[in-house]
This record gives C-alpha cells, structure tokens and sequence, in this order.
C-alpha cells in the first residue's frame, strides 16, 4: 500500500517546470528581456541544485559553488533592478540574496563544525 503513494515524492520534478515553462510562455506585461534571461538563470540554477542534492550525492564543493552562482546571478538581478527601477524586484532580489546569503553562513558554519 505504502508503495502505492510514492509518487509525491517526485511531483515537484514535473509541476516546477510547468509552471516556469508557464510564466514564460504567457509572457510577462512591462518586462525587460535582460530580466526574463536572469530569471531564467536563477530558475534553472536552483532547480539544478535541487535535483542533484534529491538524486546524487554531491561533493560538498559542488554544493557550495552552486549556491555561491545563485548569489552571484541575485545580485546581477539586483543591480539590473536598480537600473530599470523594476521595485517589485528589488524587493524580491534582497529578501532572496539575505536568505541565499544567510543559507550559505549556515552551511559553511555546519561544514566548519564537523
């Protein structure tokens, strides 16, 4: 029976990129193309971590040098906002860069500890 209800493990894998390939497709009204290309960036990024950490064993390195590019492709995000004064995500890009920022101390605090 238990078997039988496994299938949720894995429905992140199919409703995340449908709902990218969605948000995409339909467009986005008053976007810049430079946004939509980092956000794509930032999207494919993490949903590559994702899949590596639930399906792999990564090196720790490979862990942290991911992470790491995500904050790098925040912050990009965050300056491009502040030239096309897109406030929604400068809003958006400093709440993720403090939790991506915040999620790396921890990780390299848990690494330094063992």
């Amino acid at each position: 029976m238990d078997r039988h209800f496994q299938w949720y493990k894995y429905i992140k894998y199919i409703l995340i990129p449908i709902f990218i390939s969605k948000f995409f497709h339909f467009g986005i009204p008053n976007m810049q193309p430079l946004f939509i290309i980092e956000y794509a960036l930032l999207f494919g990024v993490s949903f590559l971590l994702i899949i590596l950490q639930d399906f792999f064993t990564i090196s720790k390195k490979t862990n942290i040098l991911l992470r790491f590019i995500m904050l790098i492709i925040l912050l990009l995000l965050f300056i491009t906002a502040i030239v096309y004064q897109a406030m929604m995500t400068i809003i958006f890009s400093i709440l993720l860069l403090g939790a991506s920022g915040f999620a790396l101390y921890l990780h390299r605090k848990d690494e330094g500890e063992q």
